[in-house]
């Protein structure tokens, strides 16, 4: 996974893989190889949903974003929006390998976006590296503790 990740990383093109769907499978895979529900990528007559997780009682939408330069806060306003049609306790993990511009971390933290977690390339290295799952958790107690969407990991938040 971890040589898979680089790949995607470097922007390597991978054989047989349309743009962003490597990165796609490699973090549903990951969480399935710990033992998640993984729900595939899927489209609805309302939308098009990159996957689910299933994984110590938390319920999440994944969309992952692998562009080359940072996401801004359009696309964590939809992905909140999506999230407000799901019950209350689903959570959308918004994954991206370029991570996000300043002004959309500062717009997270004025808007009361409440379900979205944000995780940038450093969150997803830490998390292959030590445990999509304990990584989830880590993510989601800054959330609850701090209110921080996007609560940083560091290594020391694996031992």
């Amino acid at each position: 996974m971890l040589a898979f990740w680089e790949r995607v990383r470097q922007r390597e093109r991978i054989e047989d893989w349309a743009p962003g769907r490597a990165f796609e499978f490699l973090l549903l895979r990951a969480f399935q190889l710990e033992g998640a529900r993984v729900v595939w990528p899927y489209v609805s007559a309302l939308e098009q949903i990159d996957g689910g997780i299933y994984v110590d009682g938390l319920a999440c939408l994944v969309e992952a974003k692998d562009h080359a330069e940072p996401i801004g806060f359009d696309a964590i306003a939809r992905l909140a929006l999506r999230m407000q049609r799901r019950p209350a306790p689903a959570l959308g993990l918004l994954f991206s390998t370029s991570g996000f511009t300043w002004p959309a971390l500062k717009a997270v933290t004025a808007h009361p976006i409440r379900n979205v977690l944000l995780w940038n390339d450093t969150d997803i290295s830490l998390a292959l590296n030590h445990g999509m799952r304990s990584a989830l958790r880590r993510k989601w107690r800054g959330a609850v503790e701090a209110g921080a969407l996007d609560h940083p990991l560091h290594k020391e938040d694996f031992r």
